[in-house]
């Protein structure tokens, strides 16, 4: 007797701009937070670390117009995680679409295609740790390259230089979203609320939100406001010096030639 066909599981990603913003593991996650109220608690019912859950929290934030938890710092041994209305309403929309397209792939006659080839999610992957979604609100044009800004939030704007071929042909205008990549090893970092003097074209002013140590290296995150986050890669040594510790005030500055564009 043969073996019947293994049900094909239709995934779903929700996309915006031509960028995947969250799947199935996300909605899971959010959806444990919602359960439990703790990030900590969340994580380990979806079989994530700490610093895993925050980070995958942190993007869908970083991707999206508002935040989709609230959280109270705890560290390690937790703290308190309130789902918003627009994470619960994100929620919804997923299942909903899930179930939709689960009953249209079993609607289907087997043997027409191959089924694996419908649901394979086709977003880019990066290794930048940093991605945020903006809008473009301003190019200066030049011969050779072209600096692009970009809205961040309302209270924060990005700037990119891209060569004059690369903005003819991704598109981009004035008005349309893109996802900016910054890798956490090209941002600097310096202590207190104001920006220094240097030549990085951009400067971000947050609050120490987290930092996680290793031997050689500690990671960085400034809360940025507004729901985005921003991480830094630096020296162990040099967030000592600096005394990063977390609720202190510090700047993130990386140059716009760092910044790579990407849209759909």
């Amino acid at each position: 007797m043969s073996e019947p066909e293994p049900k094909v599981d239709a995934m779903l990603a929700l996309r915006r701009g031509g960028r995947p913003l969250v799947g199935r593991d996300r909605i899971d996650l959010l959806e444990a937070v919602d359960r439990h109220g703790s990030i900590t608690k969340a994580a380990k019912a979806v079989g994530l670390g700490y610093k895993a859950a925050w980070d995958a929290l942190n993007a869908v934030d970083n991707l999206l117009p508002r935040p989709v938890i609230r959280a109270q710092a705890g560290g390690a041994q937790g703290g308190g995680a309130v789902v918003t209305e627009d994470g619960k309403a994100l929620i919804k929309a997923f299942r909903l679409l899930e179930a939709r397209l689960a009953r249209a792939m079993n609607a289907l006659p087997g043997g027409a295609f191959d089924p694996l080839a419908l649901i394979w999610s086709l977003g880019m992957k990066t290794s930048a740790r940093n991605a945020f979604r903006c809008v473009v609100t301003e190019i200066k044009r030049g011969p050779v390259t072209a600096e692009v800004v970009m809205r961040l939030s309302d209270t924060a704007q990005l700037a990119a230089v891209v060569t004059a071929d690369s903005l003819e042909t991704l598109g981009i205008e004035i008005g349309r979203e893109a996802v900016a990549l910054v890798k956490s090893s090209f941002i600097l970092l310096a202590p207190g609320a104001e920006p220094p003097r240097v030549s990085a074209r951009n400067r971000l002013v947050g609050t120490v939100s987290r930092r996680e140590d290793g031997p050689i290296n500690s990671e960085i995150v400034l809360d940025l406001g507004n729901g985005k986050t921003i991480a830094a890669l630096v020296t162990r040594d040099s967030a000592d010096r600096m005394e990063l510790a977390v609720g202190a005030p510090a700047c993130a500055m990386f140059k716009a030639s760092h910044v790579i564009l990407a849209v759909d």
